[in-house]
């Protein structure tokens, strides 16, 4: 998730293009991060002791943190610290964009102070974010809203999204309002004890992008079957939900799945809009409290 998230970042300032950024993501999953990349990332090393290490590798047949250790650059502790670190998201990103030229490590962690200032996060927002645990990184793109079933069915969707429709997904700050006209849109309502709306909307490829993301097959256009699909997904993700809360003694009903391609006018005592991407189609997810869809004209 770090990739998408700091990738569509970086493509978006234009500090790189959309092909590098592709090119990127293509060598991620092969992409062996060099321990010398981390230790100084981690600022644990200089790059002038990283190279000096890597210089005495070619001379002598020892691994990096063993020649690190002898040089009295590194601690064993530390060693083991980085070797931990080496199948990290964050890290592969930096080792796949140094190998290709794309960008040094100095600008990696310039882009990122830059990032992390314009959006306000700490420290350990940041950490969160290159961990890449979905856990972890949704919060840090909610509104302030209260903690409660609305957060728990969030957590519950955005975990689905990860796992049952793509892994290849970038979300951005959400924001609240009390009404929002869709685009095409897939929806259904969760009543009882707790009455909430979760919905998709977007454009074409916006929808066909979670639609054949989950169902694994290609749609043509966006037609009761594509729509069908992003309804699918939603019965399951609120069903999750509704089941985890069922064995915390609240009574909650699933309503059957909405489908248009037509405008649909939602409203609601609290809507959460949140931007996200799904194989770099952009997409509302939209949580409605207190709400239902108006007025709407179903396929």
């Amino acid at each position: 998730m770090f990739t998408n998230i700091f990738g569509n970042y970086l493509v978006r300032k234009k500090i790189i293009t959309e092909d590098e950024f592709i090119s990127i993501k293509m060598e991620i999953d092969k992409t062996r991060v060099k321990l010398g990349l981390i230790a100084v990332s981690e600022k644990l090393m200089t790059e002038k002791q990283a190279d000096e290490v890597n210089l005495k590798q070619q001379m002598m047949d020892k691994k990096f943190g063993d020649i690190a250790i002898s040089l009295g650059y590194l601690t064993e502790v530390q060693v083991e610290r980085l070797l931990a670190l080496q199948g990290n998201e964050y890290m592969r990103f930096c080792q796949s964009a140094v190998d290709k030229d794309i960008m040094t490590l100095e600008q990696i962690e310039g882009a990122l102070d830059y990032y992390k200032k314009e959006n306000g996060f700490t420290f350990a927002d940041m950490e969160a974010i290159k961990s890449g645990d979905v856990d972890r990184v949704l919060p840090l793109f909610l509104p302030e809203i209260p903690d409660g079933p609305f957060v728990d069915l969030l957590a519950v969707t955005f975990r689905c999204i990860n796992r049952l429709a793509s892994d290849d997904i970038s979300i951005k700050r959400g924001y609240t309002t009390n009404n929002y006209v869709t685009g095409a849109v897939a929806m259904q309502e969760i009543v009882g004890d707790y009455s909430v709306l979760t919905a998709f909307s977007g454009d074409d490829k916006g929808i066909l992008a979670i639609a054949e993301a989950f169902a694994k097959q290609f749609f043509d256009e966006v037609d009761i079957n594509a729509l069908d699909s992003v309804g699918e997904f939603i019965n399951i993700s609120d069903g999750l939900f509704a089941t985890a809360k069922s064995q915390e003694g609240m009574e909650l009903n699933l309503m059957p799945p909405k489908l248009s391609k037509d405008p649909v006018e939602i409203s609601g005592s609290m809507i959460v809009v949140i931007p996200i991407f799904i194989n770099q189609q952009p997409l509302d997810w939209i949580v409605s409290l207190g709400g239902a869809p108006r007025e709407e004209q179903t396929l």
